[in-house]
């Protein structure tokens, strides 16, 4: 392995930077997520990356896995917490970073944003060659206990590798000890705590807004999703898309695309990622950056 995989990491890293930038100019109560969602996608292709994932717009309750949908006419409201979370790519090395808005200004709302934060920096802090992926969780869940909150923990940070967003190890929000696996020089990360003033847990909701190409199905497909399975496979690389990239790429008319998405779950083409909201309905804040780590055992934050 060489250095050139790091720069690759950066790049990315850069156009999720401004991506986050643009977000917080932009995010206003009552503009359209779906206006808000395609100008901070635009932004990564801007930066000359590509979508790892499309961008996630979850609200309150909702920890993960909202994405607008095509026409989708949902508004920003006065007040809550809006965690935007987002994802581009340079020749497959990812850069995952999220930031949660406090709408309405809300005082107590903000000491789930700074909860979040501070244990992110903390676990940052001690991401160097030799630290347990749950010595992270622990830092991170003393620093949200501490402002009388929980971690969620049935969610975490994930290792990264090229064209892989869920590589394998898992960054536990707590000192779950089954996660042992040590840093070393060569990883790239995605730290993500969330803090909730409920359980601590979330539950898979009704719907799915995100998937990703699975398999191949060879048999018993009719022509034309063949061609349509194809398109898939080849434009997303087998990372997580919303219904509204096969529109914006006319790869699939838009009065067939939830048809045919809808059809390619059932076949297991395709995996699907329910929204994931809290168990006792409480509000969610998250905070996220990507950390890797050089081959001469350096930390490197990519998305501050």
């Amino acid at each position: 392995m060489t250095e050139d995989y790091i720069q690759d990491y950066i790049k990315a890293g850069k156009a999720v930077i401004a991506a986050k930038k643009l977000a917080k100019e932009i995010v206003k109560p009552g503009a359209f997520f779906l206006d808000v969602a395609n100008k901070i996608e635009a932004e990564i292709y801007k930066n000359g990356c590509e979508l790892s994932f499309p961008v996630n717009m979850s609200l309150n309750e909702v920890a993960a896995h909202y994405s607008p949908v095509i026409d989708d006419k949902t508004l920003i409201p006065e007040s809550g917490l809006l965690k935007i979370d987002i994802g581009s790519h340079f020749n497959g090395y990812i850069a995952d970073s999220a930031i949660t808005l406090n709408l309405g200004e809300d005082p107590k709302l903000q000491t789930y944003i700074d909860a979040a934060e501070e244990g992110l920096e903390a676990a940052i802090e001690i991401f160097k060659p030799g630290t347990k992926l749950y010595e992270l969780g622990e830092v991170i869940a003393q620093k949200i206990i501490s402002h009388g909150l929980r971690p969620i923990t049935n969610l975490g940070g994930h290792e990264l590798k090229q064209y892989n967003l869920h590589a394998g190890p898992f960054i536990p929000n707590y000192k779950e000890t089954l996660h042992s696996e040590v840093l070393k020089p060569g990883d790239a990360y995605a730290c993500e705590p969330f803090t909730t003033s409920g359980v601590g847990k979330v539950v898979n909701g009704k719907h799915s807004y995100i998937y990703r190409f699975a398999k191949r199905k060879k048999k018993n497909l009719p022509y034309e999703q063949q061609g349509y399975m194809n398109k898939i496979e080849k434009n997303t690389n087998h990372l997580p898309f919303s219904p509204r990239f096969l529109e914006n790429k006319n790869l699939i008319p838009k009065n067939k695309i939830q048809r045919t998405i809808d059809a390619f779950v059932r076949k297991n083409i395709l995996d699907h990622y329910p929204i994931l909201i809290e168990r006792s309905g409480e509000f969610v804040a998250q905070q996220e950056h990507t950390i890797i780590i050089d081959l001469d055992g350096n930390t490197i934050v990519t998305t501050k």
